[in-house]
């Protein structure tokens, strides 16, 4: 029947569903297929406690999460991206290989009887949704269980196959969340923090309006402040790469194609062929070629010079000698000319054709920067630089950390350039590799090792913060200063440019995410709700953006009705949040105390 059709059409999308059905209760993050390990140790990609992860399984599980994500986004992933889901799909094969583990240790099983019940009562989301179980747009537990009975409909193993999968997990998972536990002290506590609002009038004593000369800071001054915070000034592993780009820019050849097809083109249109029917066939402007160039009314100013130049100067109904500009080569059609909103403005359509990089352009390319590469494995990268025929220009990237996203100062994104910089050693010349704008030979310029970085490095860094902190004093003092001067009164007895300098809030809560003109500041909404009482000035009180008097305006009290509507569903939110917190602590031990093994970077380019 149609569910074994739809259960095959769609396993992909089944499994990841399934894989969130039980555990998806408490938020944890599920969805690799643990069953088809390859042969163990053969082509590992790592380890979880001696258990081998093969290339082929890592490999088919980013490819499938790829192929998901381009269909959720209806295009293609990009690097960023890309690098991400490699990153996930591991770290989601460690958590799940290191559940499995603990499974086997605790001597955790399900019977037949107990998937049964499970399939029974705890359809996954994906099935409820199905329309042949549902009725009237809701799932119908009466036409699911009836065709759970019916010998006729096949593909249950399926799912009983999963549950076999799934419900030790399940099991697993209970007995780590199970000491959680949620109070009415908690409940009421969470409801008061989420709805009890107050207004406050506040007045800022900002760093930046005080005055601290850079000269101030002693040498004396940044070095104590050196010695005191090593901390602060640590750094990982770092790589410099110098680097030679090959870019992929058209040749003479290119530019001399376009020239002759856009040539061609326009000896057919004086030749009597319409353009609007050219524009749509050949226009390679996207945005406008469906409509026949249709460019609508511009005026002066709106298009490169080349362009408004040879659009004002044709007279309506005619059109250009081809026309290049630096999008390409455009014949125009003037459509109209007229005054409008007092200016002078024209209606046009073109056509586009662009000077893109040709094929045999970009395989004699590649071939010089294959060349270069062979060159510099004999030598270095700056003299087979020198040898090449065309001047080649060798750069540096300076030194710089890892970063997850493979993000390399002074080339962007480039596949297998982070790969290569923490796995080479100095002077080590990396396989050409490519990116959009072309072909880029590397070689290790040198490295440094994980360390607190050199005082020279951090002192303009050191002062700046120095800098900031004398500012910051200031503007403290100066805050004590006017709370004092104020004798036990509050803002209200303010004058002048002092008292305008006061402001209001919008009604504010324990958790507000962000407060106009103050921006996320939790220690504005403490200072503000230590005040009980209307007119009650606080002390001063360090924000974010400086110091801060602060003084009760109102406080609206929650409603009691409402608490006492809503306070079951807290309740289990708070459960909830408290069982993923045990869950991930739990997790968070297990991976700290397991022996790991990661050789992404000799398998893929991240």
């Amino acid at each position: 029947m149609a569910l074994m059709k739809l259960l095959r059409e769609r396993t992909h999308v089944v499994m990841i569903i399934l894989v969130f059905a039980f555990v998806g209760l408490i938020g944890l993050e599920w969805g690799a297929d643990m069953t088809g390990r390859g042969p163990g140790g053969q082509n590992a990609v790592g380890s979880i406690n001696g258990e081998s992860v093969s290339y082929e399984e890592m490999r088919f599980e980013v490819e499938r999460q790829q192929e998901i994500d381009r269909q959720q986004q209806g295009g293609a992933v990009d690097e960023f991206r890309r690098r991400e889901i490699i990153n996930e799909v591991w770290d989601r094969r460690v958590n799940l290989t290191l559940l499995e583990q603990a499974i086997g240790r605790q001597g955790i099983s399900v019977t037949d009887a107990e998937i049964l019940e499970a399939i029974r009562t705890n359809p996954p989301d994906y099935i409820r949704q199905q329309e042949m179980f549902q009725t009237d747009g809701e799932f119908d537990q009466t036409k699911y269980l009836q065709a759970l009975n019916d010998p006729a409909v096949e593909g249950w193993a399926f799912l009983e196959d999963q549950y076999r999968m799934l419900l030790p997990r399940q099991k697993l998972v209970n007995r780590v969340v199970s000491a959680a536990r949620v109070t009415d002290l908690e409940v009421r506590r969470a409801f008061v923090n989420q709805n009890e609002r107050l207004t406050a009038r506040y007045l800022l004593f900002d760093p930046e309006d005080q005055v601290v000369e850079p000269e101030s800071i002693t040498d004396e001054d940044v070095a104590a402040y050196y010695s005191a915070n090593p901390d602060t000034f640590l750094e990982e592993d770092r790589v410099s790469l110098s680097y030679v780009l090959i870019p992929k820019q058209p040749s003479v050849a290119d530019s001399q194609r376009v020239e002759r097809q856009i040539n061609e083109l326009y000896d057919r249109l004086v030749e009597g062929a319409d353009f609007e029917t050219l524009a749509r066939d050949f226009s390679e402007d996207t945005s406008n070629a469906s409509e026949g160039g249709d460019l609508g009314f511009f005026g002066r100013n709106a298009m490169v010079p080349e362009f408004e130049t040879a659009a004002f100067q044709t007279p309506p109904g005619s059109i250009t000698e081809p026309v290049k500009t630096e999008y390409g080569w455009h014949i125009i059609r003037v459509e109209e000319a007229a005054i409008r909103d007092g200016e002078e403005q024209v209606r046009a359509r073109h056509i586009l054709l662009r000077t893109i990089t040709g094929q045999q352009t970009l395989t004699a390319l590649l071939d010089q920067a294959r060349q270069l590469q062979a060159r510099a494995v004999e030598s270095s990268l700056e003299e087979a630089a020198g040898t090449m025929p065309d001047s080649l220009q060798v750069e540096s990237t300076g030194y710089f950390t890892d970063r997850p996203d493979g993000f390399i100062p002074g080339i962007g994104y480039l596949v297998g350039a982070s790969s290569f910089a923490f796995a080479s050693e100095p002077g080590d010349i990396g396989e050409v590799l490519e990116n959009a704008s072309g072909y880029y030979v590397l070689a290790n310029e040198g490295e440094i090792q994980a360390g607190v970085l050199p005082l020279e490095e951090v002192e303009l860094r050191i002062r700046s913060i120095l800098v900031r902190d004398r500012k910051m004093d200031q503007a403290r003092l100066h805050g004590e200063q006017v709370r004092t001067s104020l004798a036990g009164g509050n803002l209200d007895a303010l004058s002048g440019e002092m008292a305008e300098q006061v402001a209001t809030t919008d009604p504010i809560t324990r958790q507000q995410a962000f407060i106009p003109r103050i921006g996320q500041d939790l220690n504005f909404i403490k200072g503000a709700f230590q005040l009980s009482e209307a007119g009650a000035l606080s002390e001063v009180v360090e924000g974010e953006r400086g110091y801060y008097l602060i003084q009760l305006v109102s406080r609206e009290p929650v409603d009691e009705t409402t608490y006492e509507m809503v306070k079951g569903n807290l309740k289990q939110q708070l459960l909830i949040q408290k069982q993923n917190q045990l869950y991930q602590e739990w997790l968070t031990r297990l991976r700290e105390d397991a022996d790991i093994e990661n050789n992404l970077r000799d398998f893929f380019a991240i």
